[in-house]
């Protein structure tokens, strides 16, 4: 037989399928965090990294507006009217090591003379186009600049209509060894507030700007000098926005660094909201699940690979990708690398990489059948009874061979008559269907194989089984459940081998179909998101199911040679889901002076929503994280390429990918959608180091992420410094 590390595709390699001290709770949420720093009582000037940090003259200020709802823990609540607050100190923030004079330097603040900084972070507002969209209790706000050579210290102003005070700091300005911006953070007391007393609880938005400064845009001008010669100061101008609202859960996201599967190539990383870091959520060593089969049912995976891979031994998981959260916030389910059978994990303190109490060993027994998809799962079908898993099953093979046995091996592999066509299915994760699954590493074929299949087989319709589509001759995958549990939105595309859409489909159209307890029905085509002319694939719904993100790319073409997988000119879309306009996302373009390439495209992917969308003031504020391969550089990571795997199929491109955040806001009078440019994630490759009193940054590519009420041990990690760090 051929040697199946052939198919450790990409998907556990290189790019992914997809789904489904600071310390703050790790549900996250808007049920109150500690949000302590540092700083004391002193006088100007502020200084930070160097003295005792930037002082408030009191928290707040007076003549708080009416609050119209205040018990809402979801939105802000203004401690102070416009022009009274007093979050942003009436001294300048003095970075270690400027001049003492350098406000002289500068001059008034309207001296400068536009052009010559580019403002990296956040993205400015530019015409008619709005600065980006933070929630409220995101992690603090950073800037970066590229400024022209000489340039040696910036002054960053922001101007809220709610304070008393511009906040005015001056920062060294320095590339670093890697030739990236500096970065500048805004003090975490300012941001969220002078750290509260002892037992004392604030609400998820903190005390600070964040709280009040919300819902109207933060006017910055950044200016730059050269403070031994300066001149007239060149520099910048425009908005940005804290939303007034709060965004709740955690993150989780796949990440790699190798084209090569090892135990050490890929894992889990995860943070919740706010978090300054990222710790490890699961790795390829922490999984228990064990004892995966071959396609064929008879013995471990790994016998048939030609060259063993290291660190493994048969039977063991080898990737973690394509995870999907369990409902309950406990841990993940995903697909493991070939033959794309499922296991699963707790991310749970005490018992990281244990198979989660609530899987049914006859569910478990299921799991590891080949040909699995991606898989989605529902709180609305996630309680005792009623724990279901819709993922999709392998029907159909390349040459047109109908899949007849639960585990059942490649019709030819040579060539390789690869599974072609998926079909929506579901597994009660709570079955208890004896399976005999005991497999070993030496081949026991013949009659334990034929009893293995038939008691899978003879579950079919109680412990398993299709979802009806009405769909033929094409693959149902990518199904995401809505919340509300009636409505599964998947893809329709003509090529899915490893249970998502291939590089080499050429259409992938998005479909929504009732869920119907299990049967399904006939599925339609989703209104502005089934255009034949484009690729359309990775629907997810909205955390209200009011709203369908997607992405979206041409067709395929020799100037378009990417398939609806890893595309390199993917574009982050929302419609609503009962079909209409699509609306692209401000978020798909990266900032215009950022040196991206864009015609050679950005592998915008993967838009998946936050678990929660809140209102305020009569709009709906929703969040989404997408990955994208847009140019990057900072003092934690930088960009880098992946090694094309030889044995794969994927000939797109292999530019390491990183996190965005986008804020999507809906005006519930008139229905209008409006989008905000992308907020790079900072916190993504920054981690606690081994001794624990210090950070390590990451060089991984990061991507399909899931975003939600995940249970995530508490990260314990140094605050950022505000100043670039020497």
């Amino acid at each position: 037989m051929s040697n199946h590390l052939r198919f450790a595709l990409l998907a556990c390699a290189i790019t992914a399928c997809n789904a489904g001290g600071s310390s703050n709770s790790h549900v996250g949420g808007p049920n109150g965090s500690d949000n302590g720093g540092s700083g004391g009582l002193g006088g100007p000037p502020l200084v930070v990294n160097g003295g005792d940090g930037p002082v408030l003259n009191t928290p707040t200020g007076g003549g708080a507006p009416k609050d119209n709802d205040p018990g809402n823990p979801n939105i802000t609540h203004a401690l102070c009217g416009d022009g009274q607050c007093l979050d942003f100190p009436e001294q300048p923030v003095m970075g270690e090591g400027v001049p003492a004079n350098v406000a002289t330097l500068f001059g008034a603040a309207d001296n400068f003379t536009a052009g010559g900084l580019c403002a990296l972070e956040p993205q400015l507002s530019a015409g008619d186009k709005p600065g980006a969209m933070i929630p409220a209790n995101w992690t603090r706000p950073r800037f970066r600049v590229m400024a022209p050579a000489g340039i040696d210290v910036l002054e960053i102003r922001i101007h809220s209509a709610a304070e008393a005070h511009d906040l005015v700091a001056y920062t060294p300005y320095k590339l670093t060894a890697g030739g990236a911006a500096p970065s500048w953070y805004i003090p975490k007391e300012i941001w969220a507030g002078a750290a509260p007393a002892a037992g004392v609880t604030v609400p998820a938005s903190g005390t600070g700007m964040a709280n009040n400064t919300a819902g109207q845009p933060l006017t910055v001008t950044i200016r730059g000098i050269n403070s031994a010669s300066p001149g007239k100061p060149v520099g910048i101008s425009g908005d940005f926005n804290v939303a007034p609202v709060v965004a709740t859960g955690s993150m989780v996201f796949w990440t790699v660094n190798s084209a090569s599967v090892t135990p050490q190539s890929s894992k889990l990383l995860g943070f919740a909201v706010g978090d300054e870091g990222v710790a490890n959520a699961l790795t390829l060593p922490d999984v228990k699940w064990a004892g995966e089969i071959g396609e064929d049912g008879s013995v471990l995976r790994g016998y048939y690979d030609t060259t063993p891979l290291p660190g493994f031994v048969n039977g063991q998981v080898r990737c973690v990708g394509c995870h999907t959260s369990i409902p309950d916030g406990t841990g993940v389910v995903f697909t493991d690398d070939w033959p794309w059978s499922k296991a699963a994990a707790s991310l749970t303190a005490g018992s990281i990489g244990a198979i989660p109490a609530n899987i049914g060993l006859g569910a478990q027994a299921l799991m590891k059948m080949p040909w699995w998809g991606q898989q989605t799962m529902s709180t609305a079908h996630w309680t005792a009874g009623d724990r279901i898993m819709v993922t999709t099953y392998g029907s159909t093979f390349k040459s047109g061979a109908a899949r007849t046995k639960a585990w059942e091996g490649l019709p030819s592999y040579g060539p390789d008559d690869k599974v072609k066509w998926h079909q929506l299915a579901w597994i009660n994760m709570e079955a208890t269907t004896p399976i005999d699954v005991a497999v070993t590493s030496t081949p026991a074929y013949g009659t334990p194989v034929d009893m293995r299949n038939a008691a899978a087989m003879a579950a079919k319709g109680t412990a398993w089984g299709i979802i009806a589509t009405g769909d033929a001759s094409v693959s149902d995958v990518s199904p995401n459940l809505s919340h509300k549990g009636d409505k599964i939105v998947y893809t329709t595309t003509d090529y899915s081998p490893d249970g998502h859409p291939d590089w080499e489909s050429t259409t992938a159209d998005v479909k929504i179909v009732d869920y119907n307890n299990k049967l399904g029905g006939t599925s339609t085509p989703l209104m502005g998101a089934s255009d034949p002319a484009a690729l359309e694939y990775y629907p997810s719904f909205s955390a209200d199911d009011k709203l369908i993100a997607f992405t979206k790319a041409p067709a395929k073409s020799a100037a378009a040679p990417d398939g609806p997988y890893y595309n390199r000119f993917g574009q982050a879309m929302v419609v609503p889901a009962t079909g209409g306009t699509a609306v692209q996302l401000v978020a798909n373009d990266p900032v215009a002076c950022g040196g991206d390439n864009v015609a050679a495209g950005l592998i915008n992917s993967w838009p998946k929503w936050s678990p929660d969308a809140f209102t305020a003031n009569g709009k709906t504020y929703y969040f989404l994280v997408f990955s994208s391969g847009r140019k990057y550089s900072d003092e934690f990571s930088k960009q880098f390429t992946l090694p094309a795997n030889p044995l794969a199929s994927f000939q797109g491109v292999n530019t390491s990918s990183q996190l965005y955040l986008a804020a999507v806001v809906v005006d519930n009078a008139t229905g209008a959608i409006t989008s905000y440019p992308a907020v790079y994630i900072w916190n993504q490759n920054r981690t606690p180091g081994a001794d624990g009193t210090s950070t390590t940054g990451l060089q991984y590519s990061n991507l399909t992420p899931a975003w939600d009420p995940i249970k995530l041990p508490d990260l314990m990690i140094p605050d950022v410094p505000s100043d670039p760090v020497k």
